[in-house]
């Protein structure tokens, strides 16, 4: 099999523990890409896919962690490799989560309106203007 079509659960024969690192952590970067895209288009069944996917490359990672311990002697490009993916999986991690709460309080605030829950948010009236509404009205009246 060759190393393009390789699995990431599938090392390289002989593929030293920092540089499976550096792998794995490139193909949760790529992975975490993918779930930001799926955030945004909201794409439950690719959602599914790419949270599996994470979840297998995180796994990994914990299994093979140890070799992080070698980090600060490990040739100075292979560390900023590691360092520099590292820091966008945290980024892309960071901005996915914003994404996910974004969307559920979205969510929790229409399902607050369908009930008619007494809740205060902007809204247009009859006449296009905005004002902040509080209590219940009819679906008729929004």
């Amino acid at each position: 099999m060759s190393d393009t079509l390789r699995l990431v659960g599938e090392p390289a024969p002989g593929t030293p523990p920092l540089e499976r690192c550096a792998e794995v952590f490139d193909a949760l970067e790529a992975t975490l890409l993918e779930e930001q895209q799926a955030l945004l288009d909201r794409d439950p069944e690719v959602l599914l896919n790419v949270a599996e996917r994470k979840r297998g490359h995180l796994l990994e990672l914990q299994r093979i962690a140890t070799a992080l311990v070698d980090l600060p002697a490990a040739a100075p490009a292979l560390r900023e490799r590691l360092e520099a993916t590292f820091a966008r999986c945290r980024q892309l991690n960071q901005i996915n989560g914003g994404v996910v709460a974004a969307s559920r309080g979205a969510t929790e605030k229409a399902l607050a309106l369908l009930r008619g829950d007494d809740i205060a948010v902007s809204l247009y009236d009859s006449h296009g203007d905005t004002r902040a509404t509080g209590g219940s009205r009819s679906l008729a009246q929004a």
